[in-house]
């Protein structure tokens, strides 16, 4: 699993036995939080700076992207890029 967007990884964890990475942007205006959830393992410590595109953990059988700006849930597919060259990511669909 590679990082959608750089910044902080400000939580790295598990919740509800579930894992967890958590990157805080530095290069926006908004506060804009990118959860990445249902890793099978995360490989990046809390605090770590990272970069988009970097390895940070190894992914379940599914995935879950979760972005929030000011602490409010958003739309990720409004959200392709976050930081990279303006490709996406990952193409979310039903299931």
């Amino acid at each position: 699993m590679t990082a959608a967007t750089g910044g902080i990884a400000s939580f790295v964890g598990m919740v509800a036995g579930t894992n967890y990475v958590v990157i805080k942007t530095t290069k926006t205006i908004d506060n804009l939080l990118v959860t990445h959830g249902r890793l099978q393992s995360a490989s990046v410590k809390s605090g770590a700076v990272i970069a988009v595109g970097q390895t940070i953990g190894v992914a379940g059988e599914s995935l879950y992207i979760g972005v929030r700006v000011n602490g409010q849930y958003v739309d990720p597919r409004q959200c392709t890029g976050l930081g990279s060259i303006g490709k996406p990511r990952a193409i979310l669909v039903a299931g």
